[in-house]
């Protein structure tokens, strides 16, 4: 069980809203009780902004990392637990783009996995050269299907690659290949962020809500007058999620990870 003091927390200072994951000892892996606060926050963040209270939002991660993945521990002893990571990870990923104001993720350390697909709800992520972002699940058995739709619409054709390959890529080459939107030195990283909000808080905030509600609206409309191709509607976030589970609860899934998880203990 988390104390409150680990779990992802909601600030507001001013007209921003800042969401922190608070566990640095653990690179702010997600475990079931993080994941559930995460959503709370998120939702909060929301209210906020709905309520012309704030008109940015900042998802960051304490410590050297933003977010390493799912804290697999306890899946470790019952693989099927993943189930409700993956389930909650989605919602946390729609709860980020139903957000009318610009949501800016501040990225150091890791963002793995679950912490790379946080990213993808996004409108900005800021990352440190050295960051390490990326999708290397394939090992432990399971498919980052659900964060395929949001990853698609952020990176294009790009996207493939990183999905399949269980590549790291770091800062740099996540702007290059457009995961990021912004790249700088480690210790140029809160700078750079803080500029970045000061634009948008200079821009008119009713004219920033409007946009992100008309881009929210032009991608969910899926097939039809835009084409076939869906990429970031509701059912298609649905159909990806329950890929993602229906892995999590199969035997692949259960097998690799117990076999990385004893590889793993008998490292440290």
């Amino acid at each position: 069980m988390n104390s409150a003091s680990t779990l992802p927390a909601l600030s507001c200072d001013g007209r921003v809203a800042t969401i922190s994951l608070s566990h640095a000892a653990k690179r702010n892996a997600l475990d079931a009780d993080a994941i559930r606060a995460l959503e709370e926050r998120l939702v909060e963040a929301r209210g906020a902004v709905d309520a012309r209270c704030s008109d940015v939002v900042i998802l960051r991660g304490e410590g050297a990392h933003f977010c390493a993945g799912f804290d697999l521990a306890r899946c470790a002893e019952e693989p099927r637990r993943v189930e409700e990571l993956l389930v909650g990870l989605s919602a946390c990923v729609a709860h980020l783009r139903a957000i009318d104001a610009p949501v800016v993720a501040r990225v150091q350390g890791a963002a793995l996995a679950g912490g790379c697909a946080l990213l993808t709800g996004c409108d900005f992520v800021v990352a440190a050269h050295d960051a390490q972002l990326g999708y290397p699940v394939h090992r432990i058995g399971i498919s980052p299907a659900v964060s395929i739709p949001t990853l698609l619409s952020r990176m294009g054709p790009a996207a493939r690659e990183l999905a399949l390959s269980n590549d790291i890529i770091d800062g740099q080459a996540a702007f290059v290949r457009g995961l990021a939107t912004h790249a700088v030195a480690r210790e140029m990283l809160d700078a750079e962020v803080d500029a970045l909000v000061a634009r948008l808080l200079a821009k008119g905030p009713l004219a920033m809500r409007e946009t992100k509600r008309w881009m929210r609206a032009i991608e969910e409309r899926g097939a039809g007058d835009l084409g076939p191709a869906r990429v970031r509607d509701a059912a298609a976030m649905i159909e990806a999620r329950d890929a993602s589970v229906a892995l999590g609860v199969g035997e692949e899934f259960a097998t690799m990870l117990r076999a990385f998880w004893a590889a793993k203990s008998a490292r440290t």
